[in-house]
C-alpha cells in the first residue's frame, strides 16, 4: 500500500511539474521579463497589485498594519479593508519571495497561480473520476480558460482561482462528515478572503449548493396542466400579453404615449420595458403549462453530517478571517461603507451569448479575428467573454447522454454549471452586444445585501468553467472506458490546442525620472 501511495504521489508531482511548464509556455514571453514587465497591454490595474506587494513589504519591515496606510490620500490615509488588497499573494511576495525584485515577486506569484489553477482542477477531477487522463483534460479546461486569459491582462486577483477547486475538494469530503476536511475547507475559504471577494462569494454559494444537494435525492418531473386549467392560464396570460403587444405596436407606429393622472405622468416611449414584461409573461405561461414538480427524499443521517461539516467549516473560516471581518464591521459602524447604486437597466452587463459561438478571443491563430468581432459588436473582452470550447462542451454532452447521466456527481456539476452560468448572464440577456430586454434571475441579486456588492456578474463564469471541466472529465473517463485511450488522448490534445493562447501581452514597468528626483529629496512624504 505504501508503494502505491508513493507511486500516486510521484505521478501527481509529475502533473504539477507539467502544469508549471504549461504556465510558463502559456504566458510567454513573461518568463523572459520577470523583473521588468507585467502582464497587460499597458500599466493600469496591474500596477495597483505591484503597490500591494510593495506595501506588504513596507508594513512588515516597519511593523505597520497592512490594512491601513498613510501612503494613499496623504496625509489623511486610507483604510484598505475594501481595497483589492490581495493580501495573501502580497504576503508570499514579502516573505518567501522577499529577496526577489518587486516586479519579479509579483510575476512569480502570477505564474504559480496559473500553474496551480490547472493542478487543483486536476486534483478535483481526479477525486471525482480516478482517471488521470480525464483529470489532466479538466485541468487544461479550467487552467487555460478564457476567463483566466482575460483577467491575466491586469486583474491578478482573479487569476488566483486555484482556491476554488481546492475548496471544492475539501467541501465534498466535509459534507460527508470529515472534520479534517471541514477544517481545511474553512482555511481555504478564509485564505480566499485575503485574495478576492468574488471568489469568496462563489465558494460560499458552492458550499450552499452542496449542502442542499448532498443529503437529498432530487427528481424533477413535468406535469402538464389539465385542459381546463391550461386554457384558463393561457387566457389570463394571453390577455396581458395581447395588451403588452398592443403597447409595443403603438410605440413602434407612433413613438409611444404619455398619460397624466393628476400630478403623475406615465409615459411609454421605448420598447425596453414592454419587451421585458412580455418575456416575464412568456415565462409564466411556460411554468403554468408545464407545472414543474420537484421531489426530494431526505437522508437525515447525511443531513446531520453535512450540517456538522458546514458548521465546522464556517466556524474555522470565521476565526481565520476575523481580522478583516472586524475591520469591515468597524467601517460599517462608522458609516464609511458605500456600495455603488445601480438598477436593472444600468447594472453591469454579464456574458454575451454570442461569445459562445464566436470562438476563443485569445487563441494564437484566430484570436485577433475574434477580438475584432468583439470590437465591432461592442462586446467587453474581459467581462463578457463566455467561450466554453467545442471539445469540452462535446465531452460534457457525451457524459450527460451516457450511462453516467444518473451519476450523482454528473447531475450535481450540471446543476452547478446551470446556476453559475445563469448568474454570469447578468440581469438581462445580451446577444451580439445588444440588450434583448429579457429579464433574467440574476437581476434579483441587487436585493441581496452581500451579493449586491459583486457588481460584475460575468465573473461567475469561473465557476461555470470549473463545472464544465468536471463534466468534460467525466466524458473523457467514459470515452476511455467505452472506446480507447488513443481517442481520449486525442481529445485532450484538442483541448490543449483549443485553449492555446497568443503570446501574453506584457508592459514595461518604468519609473519616470521626476519620481526618482522626488524620492532623492530629504523630506518625508507619501512617495515610495
Amino acid at each position: 500500500m505504501r508503494r502505491g501511495w508513493l507511486s500516486s504521489l510521484v505521478r501527481h508531482g509529475c502533473v504539477l511539474a507539467g502544469c508549471c511548464v504549461v504556465a510558463v509556455v502559456w504566458t510567454l514571453p513573461l518568463a523572459f521579463h520577470l523583473s521588468t514587465h507585467l502582464p497587460g497591454t499597458g500599466l493600469g490595474d496591474n500596477a495597483s497589485f505591484l503597490w500591494n506587494f510593495w506595501w506588504m513589504r513596507e508594513a512588515l519591515a516597519h511593523q505597520r498594519p497592512f490594512f491601513e496606510t498613510t501612503y494613499l490620500f496623504a496625509p489623511l490615509g486610507a483604510d484598505l479593508t475594501l481595497h483589492t488588497h490581495t493580501a495573501f499573494p502580497a504576503l508570499v511576495g514579502a516573505t518567501a519571495l522577499g529577496r526577489a525584485p518587486l516586479v519579479a515577486a509579483l510575476n512569480a506569484t502570477i505564474l504559480l497561480s496559473v500553474a496551480l489553477n490547472g493542478f487543483c482542477a486536476y486534483l478535483l477531477a481526479w477525486r471525482l473520476t480516478r482517471d488521470r487522463v480525464a483529470a489532466i483534460g479538466a485541468g487544461l479546461v479550467f487552467g487555460c480558460s478564457p476567463f483566466i486569459a482575460a483577467h491575466l491582462a491586469g486583474h491578478f486577483n482573479l487569476v488566483t482561482a486555484w482556491t476554488i477547486p481546492l475548496f471544492a475538494i475539501a467541501c465534498l469530503d466535509a459534507v460527508e462528515g470529515s472534520l479534517e476536511s471541514a477544517l481545511f475547507a474553512g482555511a481555504i475559504l478564509a485564505l480566499t478572503a485575503y485574495v478576492d471577494y468574488y471568489f469568496l462569494l462563489f465558494q460560499l454559494a458552492f458550499a450552499g449548493c452542496l449542502y442542499v444537494w448532498r443529503p437529498r435525492s432530487w427528481a424533477l418531473s413535468l406535469r402538464p396542466s389539465q385542459r381546463r386549467s391550461r386554457e384558463w392560464a393561457l387566457i389570463v396570460v394571453g390577455s396581458f400579453a395581447a395588451l403588452d403587444a398592443a403597447i409595443i405596436g403603438w410605440i413602434v407606429l407612433v413613438g409611444g404615449f404619455s398619460w397624466r393622472l393628476g400630478s403623475i405622468t406615465i409615459g411609454m416611449h421605448e420598447l425596453f420595458n414592454p419587451v421585458q414584461i412580455l418575456g416575464i409573461l412568456a415565462a409564466l405561461a411556460a411554468v403554468a403549462y408545464a407545472r414543474p414538480s420537484i421531489q426530494r427524499d431526505l437522508d437525515r443521517l447525511s443531513l446531520r453530517r453535512a450540517r456538522i461539516g458546514l458548521i465546522v467549516l464556517l466556524t474555522a473560516s470565521g476565526l481565520l478571517v476575523s481580522p478583516v471581518a472586524w475591520r469591515l464591521a468597524r467601517v460599517i459602524m462608522n458609516g464609511e461603507y458605500v456600495s455603488q447604486q445601480y438598477f436593472w437597466r444600468s447594472s453591469p452587463p454579464g456574458i454575451d451569448l454570442a461569445t459562445l459561438v464566436l470562438g476563443n478571443p485569445f487563441h494564437a491563430w484566430w484570436g485577433e479575428w475574434v477580438q475584432g468581432a468583439y470590437a465591432r459588436l461592442g462586446i467587453d473582452l474581459v467581462e463578457s467573454t463566455g467561450w466554453l470550447g467545442v471539445i469540452p462542451l462535446a465531452l460534457a454532452v457525451y457524459a450527460f447522454r451516457s450511462p453516467l447521466r444518473a451519476h450523482p456527481h454528473v447531475r450535481f456539476w450540471t446543476i452547478v454549471f446551470a446556476l453559475f452560468f445563469v448568474w454570469a448572464l447578468g440581469s438581462h440577456l445580451l446577444v451580439a452586444g445588444r440588450n434583448t430586454a429579457l429579464l433574467l434571475p440574476a437581476a434579483l441579486r441587487q436585493f441581496v445585501p452581500v451579493l449586491s456588492n459583486a457588481r460584475m456578474p460575468g465573473r461567475a463564469m469561473v465557476m461555470a468553467y470549473l463545472a464544465i471541466a468536471m463534466l468534460a472529465a467525466f466524458g473523457l473517463a467514459e470515452l476511455r472506458r467505452q472506446h480507447s485511450r488513443v481517442v481520449a488522448g486525442g481529445a485532450v490534445a484538442l483541448i490543449a490546442f483549443e485553449f492555446w493562447t497568443a503570446p501574453c501581452p506584457v508592459a514595461a514597468v518604468a519609473c519616470p525620472s521626476i519620481y526618482e528626483t522626488l524620492r532623492a529629496r530629504p523630506e518625508q512624504g507619501a512617495l515610495a
